[in-house]
């Protein structure tokens, strides 16, 4: 858990910083929008608020002003207004002057005259003309928020800062003032107007302007931020739940091989300096594809839910349970002072089985093969240890025995015999691989009737290897194929000869799991059958009960072509498989190996005779004959007759011998019964 925990951490410091980020750097581009827009609103206000106060001026020159001006006063050479007409203005001018709030008056004509003012000290004097004066002239209401600092302003610079207005003057055809833009323009108004109003107005409007801009983008900020972060959370939330999927089994919420390698390897670099052990313990579930099938997936999956949970409950808080696909569990247990504890471990777990299952509203009984591996000794990291442990628990399932810890010797897919197995098709054309014959004896007249052949290696340079060392990898390829066809060929080669010299015996060649779902494999024995001239009774093929489980349907095809053909097949080991019985209702059988297990020891323990005699009067029934295996004594050969056995096989009668061997073996047992002969080891 602590993987998971040291993510979460740093993803819970990561997302916070993010959010950070985003606040701050929001904050930053909301506060830039703000006075951006703030400051070009402003000067719209500014613009807008001065545009009024122009168009008022205007409207005051128009009709305040301009009625009462002649366009005699504007007169192109210059006279000064006479004090009657002075008067005159001053009448009917300074009321409307004072009552609109018009600071200062003056009237401009073409010459840059200022002919007339409300003020008499400045009125009939000249002044150079400024650019908006000239505007004016040309047509244009200008104005300017001036600081009074022309001379011809002298006189307003008690009134602060002004708005100046210039209005142009036209007339029309008749000499009439007129507001046609089309008119004649024969000088110009200059009207001045207070800026503080209008400085109040604009300081007023931008005010509210920027309160209400102010209000609006704390809103969007907060907006945005409570966006980013309810996106946050959802993000963060998405993450912790696709972090959990990368590292956990889906169905049982249990962590999964990465999980568990991650894991593993920490607390086995952790071992190695505290001088502690790590174990692997690999369980998987017996028989589970048959449970599946009939329990439908649905409740399948439940019982794999329950697995976990009855597992992790039992394990303590320090070790893994970890699901890697299919009804394969692996549990990491760390800290262990002994290889030794992890066995008691295992026969713990598996005894938690003993215990049925409530699978929707049935209850199931489930159990499992367990492998162990162990570090340092079996490997120096995880891989390694379920590499292992996968051979282990392979080698329980295969003996029954629940629980096995990892051997090396017992590794068929260690480097060295994966390379063994590589070789082995160099080796069949060098004719490296030869057949050893193990003799049946018939109890009824004591006599060989037959022989099991098994395959050798004459290895070039590690001499004689026994197939424990190589077939198990190859019976998992597609090698095993033509090995089998080379060793039916071989054998049968060997019926001619020994049939040359006068023993009619039948040999039985062993067929793997792969064989039995190869369908031109009939055709093929035929084919060997008819080149050496054999009848087909002359072969036997031995197949044992787990050679048909992975394809059942196919296999029967297969094996009744072959049964055909008129090639007897042989059960071998039989009742040590799943469904024996049912096989027998099924398959072309001709003949039952009772397994060395219950042969042993049949003078001795009454339950292993009871088998043997079980499966003798089933044969019967069945009109099978049965063979014992693994015969070692006399006494047992005798009970094994008493019992009705047709014949039997082991080292008492006859180890694997070469081709030679027999012959010699079959000419002095030609003339004399078995009982009579002195057969060596």
């Amino acid at each position: 858990m602590e993987l998971v925990r040291r993510k979460d951490r740093q993803g819970a410091v990561r997302q916070p910083r993010l959010l950070l980020r985003f606040g701050v750097l929001s904050a930053v581009l909301v506060s830039a929008l703000g006075i951006t827009t703030g400051l070009a609103l402003g000067k719209s206000i500014r613009t807008r608020t001065i545009d009024d106060a122009v168009r008022t001026a205007q409207v005051l020159a128009d009709s305040g002003i301009r009625p009462f001006v002649s366009p005699e006063d504007l007169a192109g050479d210059f006279t000064p207004l006479s004090p009657r007409r002075r008067a005159e203005l001053d009448s009917t001018l300074g009321t409307s002057l004072s009552s609109n709030g018009i600071v200062r008056l003056k009237l401009w004509n073409l010459q840059h005259w200022l002919v007339y003012s409300d003020k008499d000290e400045i009125m009939s004097r000249w002044f150079p003309a400024d650019t908006a004066l000239n505007d004016a002239f040309a047509g244009r209401i200008t104005s300017v928020i001036t600081d009074l600092s022309k001379p011809e302003e002298q006189e307003e610079r008690d009134f602060g800062r002004l708005l100046s207005v210039y209005v142009p003057l036209r007339v029309d055809e008749s000499g009439n003032f007129t507001g046609n833009s089309q008119g004649k323009i024969v000088g110009a108004f200059e009207i001045y107007l207070p800026y503080k109003p209008i400085a109040a107005a604009i300081r007023s409007d931008s005010l509210n302007l920027y309160k209400t801009l102010g209000v609006g983008l704390i809103l969007l900020y907060l907006g945005l931020f409570q966006l980013m972060r309810s996106a946050s959370l959802r993000l963060r939330r998405q993450a912790a739940q696709n972090q959990h999927q990368a590292l956990h089994d889906a169905l049982t919420t249990l962590p999964n091989r990465v999980l568990f390698r991650d894991r593993g390897d920490r607390a086995i670099a952790l071992a190695a300096r505290q001088g502690t052990v790590v174990s692997v313990l690999l369980l998987d579930v017996d028989r589970f594809k048959e449970l599946n099938d009939s329990l439908g997936h649905q409740l399948g999956d439940q019982l794999l839910v329950k697995i976990g949970e009855r597992l992790n409950e039992r394990l303590r808080d320090v070790d893994t349970v970890a699901r890697l696909g299919g009804d394969e569990f692996a549990v990491l247990l760390v800290g262990l002072a002994h290889a030794a504890d992890a066995a008691i471990v295992a026969q713990d777990l598996e005894a938690l089985f003993e215990e049925p299952f409530a699978v929707g509203s049935i209850t199931v009984d489930v159990r499992v093969s367990i492998g162990i591996a162990s570090s340092p000794d079996n490997g120096d990291d995880t891989d390694a240890l379920l590499r292992h442990a996968d051979v282990a628990m392979y080698q329980a399932k295969a003996a029954h025995t629940g629980v096995e810890s990892y051997n090396a010797d017992a590794d068929h897919y260690r480097p060295e015999r994966l390379a063994l197995a590589g070789d082995v098709r160099r080796a069949i054309g060098a004719n490296e691989l030869v057949l050893f014959y193990q003799p049946k004896l018939d109890l009824a007249t004591n006599r060989i009737v037959g022989c099991e052949a098994l395959v050798r290696w004459q290895h070039p340079e590690r001499g004689l290897l026994s197939p424990g060392l190589f077939m198990p990898v190859i019976e998992s390829t597609e090698l095993i194929k033509p090995l089998t066809l080379h060793l039916i060929d071989q054998a049968m080669h060997f019926s001619r000869q020994l049939r040359d010299i006068g023993h009619h015996i039948s040999i039985a060649v062993n067929l793997a799991a792969r064989n039995t779902v190869d369908t031109r494999l009939p055709e093929q024995v035929a084919e060997i059958m008819h080149r050496y001239d054999l009848p087909f009774d002359a072969l036997e093929l031995e197949l044992t009960e787990s050679a048909v489980l992975d394809n059942p349907n196919r296999a029967q095809m297969v094996l009744e072509e072959i049964s055909a053909l008129g090639v007897p097949i042989s059960v071998d080991d039989f009742g040590t498989g799943y469904a024996s019985i049912s096989y027998l209702t099924q398959l072309p059988i001709s003949v039952l190996k009772i397994d060395q297990s219950f042969v042993g020891d049949v003078t001795v323990n009454p339950k292993s005779e009871a088998v043997v005699s079980f499966t003798v009067a089933l044969a019967t029934s069945l009109r099978l004959k049965v063979v014992a295996e693994g015969v070692e004594d006399r006494p047992t050969i005798e009970r094994l007759g008493e019992l009705g056995c047709d014949q039997a096989q082991g080292y008492f009668i006859a180890k694997p011998m070469p081709a030679a061997a027999l012959i010699q073996l079959l000419d002095v047992a030609g003339a004399h019964a078995f009982d009579k002969l002195e057969i060596s080891a």
